[in-house]
């Protein structure tokens, strides 16, 4: 989760294009998604809980900076993504 948090944040600060973002929290997702319904007996609820509340939250602030961008279709993928990695914790 780290990276697609890093990935995230590396396009909201500028250091990513939102192009490379999208496309790299895209296949994090696809390596992700699996391993987290393996992970859930290693974790705590609390645990995967505040993992989901940080991506919803950096979620909402990404679609926030594609609402200033007309060219926002990869905010809003990556956000998207976010979104369903942080449904799959719960």
């Amino acid at each position: 989760m780290a990276w697609v948090v890093e990935t995230a944040k590396a396009v909201l600060d500028g250091r990513l294009s939102a192009a490379e973002g999208a496309a790299a929290v895209q296949a994090q997702q696809e390596q992700l998604s699996g391993l987290l319904r393996h992970d859930r007996d290693s974790v705590t609820r609390r645990e995967s809980e505040d993992v989901a509340v940080r991506l919803r939250m950096l979620a909402e602030q990404v679609s926030d900076t594609a609402a200033s961008d007309p060219n926002n279709e990869d905010h809003l993928r990556i956000a998207r993504v976010l979104a369903e990695l942080a449904r799959s914790l719960r």
